[in-house]
């Protein structure tokens, strides 16, 4: 068994993985980041839907090479098709290229000094009294023993680390997804994202339309909660029902698990962090991970640097990432939780009605986890009984 010794070994090299590889070796430390696969962004599971703030946080800009279509506007359907149309002046969205964002990324951590492993399957964790002080992985045939002073678990949702270092095996929600990308569209407003709900389209959940530009389109939906088909079953049911996919090509298949239950109680122990997907850092409401997971890495980057530094990677010196992380959005994704608690209160008569008194303010409010019992509030006090009476189960909560 070959061994290697690091002060930081990483594990995953989506954007939670690399923005923390890019950050800590920036700091000074012997950095490793570990991929699975041959590149990084390969298989590509994403909607790819990102806000500016999401690439500003990442350190990119939105340039041709990363970015498929610009996103102005977004339309929220209900169950009865009526749709509430949502803009901003102080927000942008982008369909973006997930393969060459998480390409991107994995390369500025190398140019920062991270050694960088592709094809490399991390199947355990090594532990000392107590501590996890590395990893063991596999290339190819050949077993690497890889010990380090901090390990940071950015191994998605099934994460090996996660789960081999005794942090949790499962979530307590999540979404079953499926998406095509579909390709030979005529679409006369590419730069509308549109937004699905209702039990007979993605029940406790949402089908999204992410346009790639007018040609083409990220096509897909996740089911959660009580359903009576798989997730790929709704999603050619609701690609069938539209005559704007009719003549479509399929481009690629898709499909993966989004945890929807929030941030799991415990994502730091003694040598260890756990970043984006792997500690289920999304926003519930919309099952949104990009934006949050390179936020969690560069925190998390940051704070095993400086504990190297300090001598100290006990879970008491490591917690200063999590204290970060929540500061910034764990209330948010708290309060986004709270709202699908509250949404799944609703039947679909209910989401019509529903629809009559929310304005595109409340719902990116509500999805983003904004001020939610402000916004709340003040849905209650012109939604007619039934609908406050639903909306109250929140405000007691």
């Amino acid at each position: 068994m070959r061994l290697l010794k690091y002060d930081v070994v990483i594990v995953g090299a989506g954007p939670s993985g690399s923005s923390a590889a890019k950050t800590a070796a920036e700091l000074g430390v012997n950095v490793i980041l570990l991929e699975e696969h041959p590149r990084a962004g390969i298989p590509n599971h994403c909607a790819e839907g990102l806000s500016l703030n999401g690439l500003k946080d990442a350190g990119l800009e939105p340039t041709e090479k990363i970015i498929s279509q610009k996103i102005t506007k977004a339309r929220v359907y209900a169950p009865n098709k009526r749709f509430l149309e949502l803009t901003s002046s102080n927000w942008v969205g982008y369909t973006i290229k997930r393969d060459v964002f998480d390409q991107i990324l994995s390369e500025k951590a190398c140019s920062a000094g991270a050694d960088y492993f592709t094809n490399t399957k991390v199947i355990d964790v090594i532990k000392k009294n107590g501590t996890v002080a590395g990893v063991v992985a596999l290339q190819g045939d050949e077993k690497i023993k890889i010990e380090a002073k901090v390990v940071i678990g950015a191994d998605g949702f099934a994460s090996v680390v996660r789960r081999s270092a005794g942090l949790g095996r499962w979530f307590l929600d999540v979404v079953s997804c499926a998406q095509y990308r579909l390709g030979n569209l005529k679409l006369d407003e590419p730069w509308v994202n549109e937004f699905y709900i209702g039990s007979n389209v993605a029940p406790g959940a949402y089908a999204w339309v992410f346009p790639k530009s007018s040609e083409e389109a990220n096509v897909g939906l996740g089911v959660r909660r009580v359903h009576t088909d798989s997730a790929i079953s709704y999603l050619k049911r609701f690609i069938s029902s539209d005559d704007r996919f009719k003549e479509a090509k399929i481009l690629s298949i898709t499909g993966g698990i989004t945890p929807v239950s929030g941030a799991i109680e415990k994502f730091v122990s003694n040598g260890l962090m756990l970043v984006g997907d792997a500690a289920g850092l999304l926003i519930p409401c919309t099952g949104a991970g990009v934006h949050t997971g390179v936020v969690s890495g560069n925190l998390a980057g940051k704070v095993a640097a400086e504990s190297i530094e300090d001598g100290d990677t006990s879970a008491n010196r490591l917690a200063e990432y999590k204290d970060k992380f929540q500061e910034t959005w764990g209330k948010r994704i708290q309060d986004s939780r709270k709202v699908v608690e509250m949404l799944d209160k609703f039947d679909d008569e209910d989401l019509n009605l529903l629809a009559e008194v929310i304005t595109s303010e409340d719902i990116l409010a509500l999805a983003n986890g904004h001020d939610v019992a402000r916004v709340v509030s003040r849905i209650v006090r012109r939604s007619p009984i039934k609908i406050m009476k639903l909306l109250a189960a929140y405000m007691r909560s």
